[in-house]
């Protein structure tokens, strides 16, 4: 049994060993704009029938944010380290990237990206990109949404009219941030996604009776940027520690 033991344990030091030696590089493509969506009915139909404005980000704010919030969670999750974050404002590596929702996906943005992690010095990739998927904005018990949201922004439902004290939630209307984000590790030597996730999140605030009607003003505009910050923070703190250590 000593001697079993032993095997394993020799057997386990290299794996321990390129485990320390791992270096993260760490780039978004999904801050080149901040789409809002406001719902509209569309009774009986499969077509999105929503209202979507995206809003052009001129700096890199969001993308900020997010390699801010996964470079944390990297180092909660392995202490020792020390992420490279990569920033670019290149409109063609955008314009793959939003291609790729609809063929390609990871591999194909991850081959237009190669220059820019060329020199970076990393073994591994962290590629934060922007996931399609129906809108499921998530309420006291359960979701509701209609149509598509892909990336960062706001989802905005005014309601039904209805002012009554006891409307629900979804009757008085409400505003939601929501993080729509494809996490991927990438084997940089191998050129390979060896761990991916996607996040879907939300966090509805229903707008007040005095305010029915006008859910867009819920918030304010630092209540907007706080709130969609910090679930950028919780989102990235879910998913990061699990696929660094799939990966």
């Amino acid at each position: 049994m000593r001697h079993l033991i032993a095997v394993l344990l020799i057997l386990a030091a290299p794996l321990a060993a390129s485990a320390q030696e791992r270096q993260y590089a760490v780039l978004s493509l999904v801050g080149d704009q901040l789409l809002i969506v406001q719902r509209e009915m569309a009774t009986g139909s499969r077509i999105d029938q929503n209202i979507r404005r995206p809003v052009p980000m001129p700096s890199p704010t969001l993308d900020r944010a997010v390699l801010l919030a996964v470079d944390e969670a990297l180092r909660k999750a392995q202490p020792s380290s020390t992420p490279v974050l990569l920033t670019t404002r290149d409109p063609a590596l955008y314009a793959v990237a939003e291609k790729s929702l609809d063929s390609g996906g990871t591999a194909r943005v991850f081959e237009a990206v190669r220059p820019v992690v060329a020199n970076a010095k990393a073994t591994h990739l962290i590629l934060v990109t922007k996931h399609r998927h129906r809108a499921m904005i998530r309420l006291m018990g359960g979701h509701v949404g209609s149509g598509w949201l892909e990336g960062l922004g706001f989802y905005v439902d005014h309601g039904n009219g209805e002012n009554a004290v006891r409307a629900t939630d979804t009757e008085r209307g409400f505003i939601s941030p929501f993080t729509y984000l494809t996490i991927s590790v990438i084997d940089l030597a191998r050129g390979t996604v060896v761990a991916e996730d996607y996040v879907i999140g939300s966090n509805a605030h229903s707008v007040p009776v005095g305010q029915i009607g006008n859910a867009w003003k819920a918030l304010t505009e630092e209540e907007k940027d706080r709130q969609l910050t910090a679930l950028i923070r919780e989102e990235t703190a879910r998913v990061v520690p699990k696929l660094v250590k799939q990966g």
